[in-house]
């Protein structure tokens, strides 16, 4: 009987879990958007751990597509900042153009940088390796695989080409990422952060979570999109070598997970699992939900319980770890919001379920005012980006011209469309009548005459003109409840003297 009530218990729970885990996981998703949000930069960007701004704003843009925030003008300043950012590390140039990727934006010259400062061969043990394509931390330093891995990532993203890149793909992978590939427990099938080379302590040749995730999720990409040319090199054949290094690595990736889903590193020193991490763990989500995406039951399970996992470690205020890399990194590996979960009553840009955790209103269009202003645009550096209300029928006016830059300047549309009735005269002036109700995003590329280039992104909301009078029900706006708010107290508080 106790064996037969253990079996029952065991599946009413497991039936239970399923429903919970997008339950949980909506509720984290929101709460985490609603810190984002709120966490925001003046100038669009979000500060990361140590002077991360690039790689977390990247990963915040990726967010917010993936939350259904990509009309708000959060999204908006995020994304003009990331375009305009200036790249240093080779990881933060990679995460910013497979962001920009992700968004639909053109980020060839992100990518050509990263593809110009490839190392075209590396030294061990003496001897010298050519026709590779390998990055360090920076352009010029010992190459490590995570950013040789990111780098590849950008260039196939972006769809960058150069002569030879197919061949130097399959060498490079063939002869130094499978090579690296470490072969004995408890590291079978992981791969370091640098590639071996003499002098280099015992445990910095052990396996790394983080470099195996990073690895396995671009092999797994290139592989997808047939890059890898048939043939041998360094005693290996492709493809099935790689296959096989794939398959390595995924086996080694899964026995990372704790019980309860959790992902971690193991101690360079000892071998053994240390405390869950959630970037660990959304790294190695990323990697595993390729897999999942092809019905590999078992990564599913592992991507299922691990996102699990994340909501339960999510901050009282919504972050993960107070830091917006570490939050938006975790948002990134969430399953992409539908549904309930997009769904925008007032067309402003931010779903109803973060503006509920706002406690801004679901009727009212007022994703601006929780917008942070702590933070100028720079030409060159970031680009404003802004979000304006017209009226349906009224003239409108306003000015794309940057404050600073060097005049005359030149604008160019690049994409999206203007409201219908609305026009850019050649000094920046949007003006007109609108004709038509909606949203209308677009994009403009802005010139100076130092041949400086910023971009803005903007945004404008055509509304319908409120009737004066009658008894309609119109909602009231949150700064109007704040002074209804504090007026009444002031009431209470003279008549209670």
């Amino acid at each position: 009987m106790d064996r037969q009530y253990f079996l029952v218990t065991a599946l009413l729970m497991a039936a239970v879990s399923l429903p919970s885990h997008a339950v949980t996981v909506d509720e984290a998703r929101a709460k985490a958007l609603k810190w984002l949000v709120q966490t925001q930069k003046g100038d669009g960007s979000f500060s990361g751990l140590q002077g991360l701004d690039t790689q977390a704003t990247a990963a915040s843009v990726e967010a917010m597509i993936a939350g259904g925030m990509s009309k708000s003008p959060q999204y908006g300043r995020a994304l003009s900042w990331l375009a305009n950012a200036p790249g240093a590390s080779v990881d933060s140039r990679a995460w910013q153009a497979m962001a920009l990727v992700a968004a639909g934006r053109d980020a060839t010259t992100v990518a050509g940088t990263l593809r110009d400062e490839r190392n075209t061969s590396v030294a061990k043990a003496g001897a010298v390796s050519t026709g590779v394509a390998l990055w360090g931390p920076f352009p010029g330093y010992s190459a490590s695989l995570p950013d040789t891995a990111l780098a590849y990532g950008a260039i196939r993203s972006a769809g960058v080409s150069y002569s030879g890149d197919t061949t130097e793909l399959t060498v490079t992978v063939l002869c130094q990422t499978l090579n690296a590939q470490l072969t004995t427990a408890p590291w079978s099938g992981s791969w370091p952060y640098a590639l071996p080379e003499n002098g280099q302590p015992s445990h910095a040749l052990n396996g790394s979570l983080s470099a195996t995730a990073l690895t396995l999720f671009e092999l797994k990409k290139q592989r997808q999109a047939n890059r890898f040319l048939g043939g041998s090199a360094c005693s290996r054949t492709s493809p099935s070598a790689v296959d096989t290094g794939i398959t390595n690595a995924k086996t080694w990736l899964l026995a990372q997970a704790n019980g309860d889903g959790a992902f971690a590193e193991r101690s360079p020193q000892s071998g053994t699992l240390e405390t869950p991490s959630p970037v660990a763990t959304a790294l190695a989500v990323r990697a595993l939900a390729l897999f999942a995406a092809e019905g590999d039951v078992t990564a599913g399970t592992a991507v299922t319980k691990a996102q699990t996992w994340l909501a339960t470690q999510q901050n009282t205020d919504g972050s993960w770890r107070g830091d917006p890399f570490v939050t938006a990194r975790v948002l990134a590996a969430l399953p992409v919001a539908s549904g309930a979960q997009i769904a925008d009553a007032d067309n402003d840009g931010l779903p109803d379920v973060v503006e509920q955790q706002l406690g801004t209103q679901t009727a009212v269009a007022d994703a601006q005012s929780p917008l942070a202003t702590n933070g100028n645009a720079q030409s060159g550096v970031t680009a404003s980006s802004f979000a304006v209300v017209a009226t349906l029928g009224q003239a409108f006016t306003y000015s794309l011209t940057p404050s600073a830059g060097t005049a005359p300047f030149n604008f160019t549309k690049t994409d999206g469309v203007l409201p219908p009735g609305l026009t850019v005269a050649a000094n920046g002036t949007v003006s007109g009548t609108p004709t038509s109700v909606g949203s209308y995003a677009f994009d403009y590329e802005i010139t100076d005459a130092a041949g400086l280039s910023t971009l803005l992104i903007g945004r404008i909301d055509v509304a319908e003109l409120v009737a004066s009078g009658g008894n309609a029900d119109v909602p009231i706006p949150a700064w109007a409840l704040v002074a209804l708010g504090g007026a009444l107290l002031t009431a209470i508080r003279r008549k209670s003297a």
